[in-house]
């Protein structure tokens, strides 16, 4: 499971591995609260932008990826500019530190099979880590089981197999696939960077010299079938009651003043709401290398950022809005037509929202831009 331009812009129809579990009924979602402190006084810095795939804030500058074109932007005293394109043609995370003196961002190609973590800093050399190169030679989730993990038995010998071989290209059950699809950086400190690796189902640890490690893999998110979701999929009835175990896909890392990871992820199936809103928060402990999901429900949870009093933002793309977690209860805090990337400097929430990209035979088509948007708290 892995994120492209083109899923990530379908709001309607999601083209991810699962794409034929979209006609099927909504399951029940975990339930959001309303009410809360909405943001105000919004301020558009920018209005022409694609896909702001990744956000990052230093002193008054807002700095951003736009995926769709590959570059990696910067708005300073109210002009933008374009600060560097990526080796790969699309850019997706960015943190910066030192003033933007230093700064670091993702870059993949079209199949994934090159993918990287560029570390630039002013007067010195390119540090350039290959996570493509580390996910062929380590596959850290390839001991994880995903697709079907129990029921199904009454079914008949290759009967799942065949189905899911037909619909996905995958069979039945399977473990963790060689994909690298790097989408999110944060600094954690000492010249190191954490990662979170859409395809890699991981968060990724890369140090100042571009060596990589990793910090966690991410749980499989299961789901119990019922029949009338059996039944929509067009899938054999046998396979009511099975448990099928999605792919974790990591959307943002950040790091709190602790020393912890949080990460928002998708579901790894169908980012619509036919079998629920599904997508989580993890709370990584990098030390003991693992993850703690700590709020579930949300509808695209493409981008999360960390506010000063510990509550979590949500960017939930599908479902529009931006989403406030705090002691386990959620408020909305802004309403938005694609909400895609988030961040939080001070009193203020840095929106950035995903273009109306319809794709065509003859390629992609904008129907309107994205944009920056700036909100009081």
């Amino acid at each position: 499971m892995t994120i492209t331009i083109r899923a990530i812009t379908a709001v309607v129809a999601a083209c991810t591995t699962a794409t034929a579990f979209a006609g099927l009924t909504a399951s029940s979602a975990s339930a959001h609260g309303s009410g809360g402190t909405q943001a105000h006084s919004p301020k558009v810095l920018n209005n022409k932008v694609i896909a702001p795939f990744g956000m990052a804030i230093a002193g008054q500058d807002v700095w951003y990826t736009d995926g769709f074109v590959g570059t990696v932007n910067k708005i300073s005293r109210g002009s933008d500019k374009v600060v560097t394109t990526g080796p790969q043609s699309e850019v997706a995370g960015i943190d910066v530190i030192q003033g933007g003196r230093t700064f670091a961002f993702t870059s993949s190609n079209d199949d994934h099979s090159a993918t990287t973590l560029t570390i630039r800093t002013k007067g010195r050399p390119d540090v350039v880590a290959d996570l493509s190169g580390y996910e062929k030679k380590k596959n850290p989730d390839g001991g994880v089981t995903y697709g079907i993990v129990a029921g199904g038995t009454s079914c008949a010998p290759g009967e799942l197999d065949d189905f899911f071989m037909n619909a996905f290209q995958l069979p039945a059950t399977y473990t963790g696939q060689v994909d690298s699809h790097p989408y999110a950086v944060a600094y954690l400190g000492d010249g190191a960077w954490a990662v979170a690796d859409a395809g890699g189902n991981d968060v990724l640890r890369v140090d100042r010299h571009g060596h990589v490690s990793t910090i966690a893999v991410l749980p499989p998110q299961p789901i119990t079938l019922s029949a009338e979701q059996v039944a929509g999929l067009g899938a054999p009835s046998c396979m009511a009651g099975a448990t099928y175990n999605f792919e974790a896909v990591p959307t943002d890392v950040e790091r709190d003043e602790h020393g912890r990871l949080w990460v928002s992820t998708l579901p790894g199936g169908p980012e619509d709401p036919s079998l629920g809103a599904r997508g989580s928060v993890y709370r990584v402990n990098p030390w003991k290398h693992s993850a703690q999901r700590v709020a579930t429900g949300f509808l695209g949870a493409t981008d999360l950022a960390l506010g000063k009093d510990g509550s979590v933002y949500v960017a939930e793309l599908f479902a529009g809005k931006v989403t406030k977690l705090k002691h386990g209860r959620t408020s909305t805090v802004v309403t938005t037509d694609r909400p895609l990337s988030i961040e939080i400097q001070g009193g203020s929430l840095y929106v950035g929202t995903l273009a109306d990209v319809a794709f065509g035979p003859e390629g992609p088509v904008v129907n309107a831009p994205g944009s920056i948007t700036r909100y009081r708290l």
